[in-house]
């Protein structure tokens, strides 16, 4: 073997050893820490959530609609809102493509999200219709600590309202810690011409 490859050979092997011997160590020892401060919600401030509101994967897909809702020139708690997701969870609204513009999507946190609602819910006042979202169906996949819904639902003017003028579906990746359920992330999108909501997605799954 020659000389050279030798060299690089034992430089290869130290290179290895090091690592073994000095970071390696440091970085099991983190990840059998239970309170990193990086990775435990008790360590980002956050407020609590009402148990009813997420006991369950339903009972969180049904608050967060609830929340979302309110009569003409009225607000939602955004409070109740933030309390329903994990601390730095988002709200990703799909934003469709048009002539001369791709698809695209907004991103927003729940506390900027209710800014935004409230702001545009009071600049309506005089409108006698409101915004009410109701759950259709949820489509459940979990495993372990997460769990994955497709929660179609309808949104109206009024609570007594026959006709929704809007229908969509809400992607929602959930956490399940201690004894509730957390959203880590919510994406929505809107049917609209050649995009109708299947049959699939109408009826909830059998979890």
């Amino acid at each position: 073997m020659p000389q050279s490859v030798r060299d690089a050979t034992a430089k290869a092997c130290i290179a290895f050893l090091f690592l073994a011997v000095t970071i390696m160590p440091s970085i099991l020892h983190a990840d059998t820490q239970p309170h990193h401060p990086f990775r435990t919600l008790a360590s980002h401030p956050h407020l609590e959530a009402a148990t009813e509101d997420v006991a369950t994967i339903d009972a969180i897909v049904e608050a967060l609609a609830k929340t979302i809702s309110a009569p003409a020139g009225g607000v939602i708690d955004s409070k109740r809102l933030a309390s329903l997701f994990i601390p730095g969870g988002r709200i990703v609204i799909g934003v469709d493509p048009k002539p001369g513009r791709s698809a695209d999507v907004v991103l927003v946190s729940p506390n900027e999200y209710a800014d935004n609602f409230n702001r545009a819910m009071k600049a309506s006042s005089s409108r006698e219709g409101g915004f009410f979202d109701r759950v259709v169906a949820n489509r459940v996949e979990h495993f372990g600590i997460m769990a994955h819904v497709y929660s179609s639902y309808e949104s109206r003017e009024s609570l007594s309202g026959s006709k929704p003028f809007r229908r969509g579906i809400k992607s929602f990746e959930l956490l399940k810690s201690g004894e509730r359920w957390y959203i880590v992330e919510l994406y929505y999108d809107f049917e609209r011409p050649g995009t109708p909501i299947s049959a699939t997605y109408m009826k909830p799954s059998k979890e």
